[in-house]
């Protein structure tokens, strides 16, 4: 198996665009779905090929779920009607190939290394059609215009949290990563208007930062959510959401393969933001990666 990101990406715009999939959508608010929503849901991703020949009744049959059941689950994931829901699982079906794959313990190697990459590049592709590029340009704007920003994150989200800290200041932003649960609620209470609080959590349940997210919300800041749960609790308590999309049925390698899709949507505001202002921009990380090819010119010559 190969897989090329540029043919797959330019493989049908629809990849690029910004209306999700309904395997996207379906993911996305698979959290919060009722018992007997993600019954429908999970048959709807088992049964992709015969999902759009059926009806509203036919598909209520197959699933073993209520015609009722069928319609709140459209207007859940975000569709007017069943019908439009079976047009886009249609188009769905014809224009966007899978590239993940299962995992399975009898691959040998290559194809263990292909699924990985795959892993990798499809969630990069589920990401894009998730992003809004104007909320990606408002989460832009409030931290370009920000006085102070926080970014809370705990675990694997923190040394993301501490990664993107790290390219805003580059930038001349004010920006700290808050990774410990008793600092996160310290800096969460000291926001104000003016300031920016960045929430990331893969799941969107971590409870800590769901807090400190809520908290600053209360003290005027404007928050910001990075998680791949539409309607998880991170996001509900923020002002924005920024979505990753990950298979994480398919494969246990969620929290691997999140890292990528968050890392690269906080680099998108990382260029967004130093293309808003260039000259100042370009000044100041000059500046700052002066001074630190210098300190670490210095580091090596004090061994010695």
């Amino acid at each position: 198996m190969t897989v090329n990101l540029r043919e797959k990406l330019s493989d049908n715009h629809l990849a690029l665009s910004q209306n999700p999939t309904c395997s996207l959508r379906i993911r996305s608010h698979y959290s919060a779905l009722s018992d007997v929503q993600k019954k429908l849901a999970d048959y709807i991703i088992s049964n992709r090929e015969a999902v759009p020949t059926l009806d509203l009744k036919g598909l209520a049959r197959k699933a073993r779920v209520s015609t009722a059941t069928v319609t709140r689950f459209c207007r859940t994931i975000g569709f007017g009607s069943f019908h439009e829901f079976k047009i886009a699982s249609a188009q769905e079906l014809v224009s966007v190939p899978l590239v993940f794959e299962d995992f399975d313990p009898h691959d040998n190697d290559e194809k263990l290394i292909n699924k990985v990459f795959a892993a990798y590049i499809q969630s990069l592709i589920d990401t894009r059609a998730m992003v809004s590029v104007p909320n990606l340009m408002r989460v832009v704007d409030r931290i370009n215009r920000a006085r102070q920003v926080s970014v809370f994150g705990i675990g694997s989200s923190g040394s993301i949290a501490v990664a993107a800290s790290h390219r805003f200041a580059l930038l001349g932003v004010r920006c700290q990563a808050h990774t410990d649960p008793y600092e996160q609620i310290i800096a969460a209470s000291l926001l104000s208007e003016g300031d920016v609080a960045v929430g990331i959590s893969h799941s969107g349940t971590s409870r800590i930062t769901v807090d400190a997210l809520r908290l600053a919300g209360k003290q005027g800041a404007f928050t910001i959510a990075l998680t791949n749960h539409a309607n998880a609790p991170l996001a509900r308590a923020a002002s924005l959401t920024l979505l990753t999309s990950l298979h994480e049925k398919k494969v246990h390698v969620a929290s691997l393969t999140s890292r990528v899709a968050q890392l690269t949507l906080i680099d998108c505001v990382y260029i967004a933001l130093a293309a808003r202002n260039e000259k100042r921009f370009t000044t100041t990380a000059g500046m700052i990666e002066k001074e630190l090819r210098e300190k670490l010119r210095e580091g090596p010559k004090s061994l010695y």
